[in-house]
């Protein structure tokens, strides 16, 4: 078992990565907004070519992806609702099939109307990948980390990440990689990683963290 961080840009980073050399990509990327321009007098049509900027990047992403992912490989991506069109827009590009997984939370956050108590997972398979042979359903129930716990903003339960990287062969990468979460999980699941996260405090975090990961006993999983 392995394990490479690296603190930079993750597109020059997946640049310097081989083909062919990671089974999967389980990673939460930033949700970029569009620009708030709409907020005058005048009302005008939203339009999607908005997401110009975001598309752009995500475009280079998934075609990194698409390079450094085995083609019996596969890629999950935490998403929500308003970012989910347009990461399926670029998995279905690169992917033989994406669709939603549904990560419950149980527990819905503060609000009016109907409040937010879940997130999208965008799962893709590549070209060649073979059936998971499971009879796991497509929603999974795991409470979010509290916030007074959290070390990202973002942090992602490490429980969560293991249900799917023990699906996912035996080398992850994670993009943006944050606190480290998706680097715990693979450590306790006893397969390689390799993380990269352009912020130097949340590096030092996730360096941290799986530095004292590596020192715990492992799970036993098949």
């Amino acid at each position: 078992m392995s394990v490479q961080l690296y603190l930079g840009d993750c597109l020059e980073v997946m640049r310097s990565m081989p083909d062919k050399s990671v089974d999967a990509v389980i990673t939460d990327p930033p949700y970029f907004l569009p620009a708030q321009h709409y907020q005058t007098r005048k009302q005008f049509q939203r339009n999607f070519s908005d997401l110009g900027i975001l598309e752009h990047f995500f475009k280079d992403l998934y075609t990194e992806m698409a390079r450094v992912i085995k083609d019996d490989g596969c890629f999950y991506m935490f998403c929500d609702g308003q970012s989910y069109p347009l990461f399926w827009y670029h998995g279905f590009k690169i992917s033989k099939s994406v669709r939603p997984l549904i990560w419950d939370k149980s527990v819905s956050i503060n609000g009016y109307g109907w409040r937010h108590q879940h997130e999208l997972i965008l799962f893709g398979e590549m070209p060649k990948a073979k059936p998971i042979p499971t009879g796991d359903g497509d929603i999974l129930k795991y409470r979010a980390v509290a916030v007074d716990s959290r070390e990202h903003p973002a942090e992602k339960p490490v429980e969560l990440l293991i249900r799917l990287v023990e699906k996912s062969g035996a080398t992850i990468l994670d993009p943006f990689m944050g606190s480290g979460a998706t680097g715990i999980s693979c450590i306790k699941a006893g397969r390689n990683f390799i993380g990269i996260e352009i912020d130097p405090t949340y590096y030092a975090i996730a360096e941290r963290r799986i530095a004292e990961a590596q020192m715990q006993p492992r799970l036993e999983v098949e």
